[in-house]
């Protein structure tokens, strides 16, 4: 995963909030904040305070109904929870357990 400096506090488009049930959301184990969260029409992510710019900060991503529709021709397997899920995995394991289409193994565009 590519490298962010850690800055105190968040640094993130105004699209991104404090998620629902934050008791459930680990913090980060790099600079200790609970993520914030941004849900859009084809999918969702993560920002906490491991960033470079606002643009350009760490992202644990979830896939989107539609997606999961394609793939499986029904909304059975959609899990509402699949990015708090992600980002705890993450946390505990250092791995994701969905990575967004548009990256690469290595977290970089």
């Amino acid at each position: 995963m590519e490298e962010y400096k850690y800055k105190s506090g968040y640094d993130l488009i105004d699209s991104y909030v404090i998620p629902k049930n934050t008791e459930e959301w680990l913090n980060c184990p790099r600079c200790g904040l609970k993520p914030k969260v941004w849900e859009f029409d084809n999918g969702s992510s993560t920002g906490c305070g491991c960033h470079n710019s606002k643009y350009d900060h760490l992202s644990i991503h979830a896939e989107c109904i539609g997606s999961v529709l394609r793939r499986t021709g029904g909304f059975a397997e959609f899990n509402d929870n699949e990015l708090r899920d992600n980002w705890n995995h993450w946390v505990v394991t250092g791995e994701e357990l969905f990575l967004h289409a548009g990256l690469r193994k290595d977290n970089k565009y």
